[in-house]
């Protein structure tokens, strides 16, 4: 999915992860349809990683190597961002409010995911042509 529509699939993956906390938290009672709950979850975060990273190279045209590197430091950050809004949750009240939390977080990382799938390559990439990847540089034509 990443490959065909890495920005769709990030907004289908955000929405997925905030429905599955909404799962998690009605029905987290019963412990086989939590269980189906964690396993939705962790399926469409797994769906989002290769999407994240896809598009960020794309997006980044000649600045592909340096770039890759950003997806696994955004994730870093909001592992530490949730984790501090989960302990600060759980700390003020029962367990089901870091699930909320989250819910919260990915309820407002929706709209976020939506407005990034209007940006574009950059356009010296795109008129390049198909011969032109990440990292290549072009090859001059004339000889000396």
């Amino acid at each position: 999915m990443a490959d065909t529509n890495a920005a769709r699939t990030l907004i289908v993956g955000t929405a997925g992860v905030a429905l599955s906390l909404l799962a998690l938290y009605l029905i987290g009672a019963i412990a086989a349809l939590a269980a189906l709950a964690l396993l939705a979850l962790g399926l469409f975060v797994g769906l989002m990683t290769p999407s994240l990273q896809y598009r960020v190279m794309s997006l980044a045209g000649p600045g592909g190597a340096l770039a890759q590197s950003l997806p696994a430091s955004a994730v870093n950050v909001g592992i530490a961002f949730g984790s501090a809004a989960g302990g600060v949750a759980l700390g003020g009240s029962t367990a089901s409010s870091a699930v909320v939390t989250g819910l919260i977080i990915a309820v407002i990382v929706i709209p976020v995911a939506w407005a990034t799938s209007f940006l574009k390559p950059p356009a010296a990439r795109s008129a390049a042509g198909p011969a032109a990847t990440a990292g290549s540089s072009p090859r001059p034509t004339s000889r000396t």
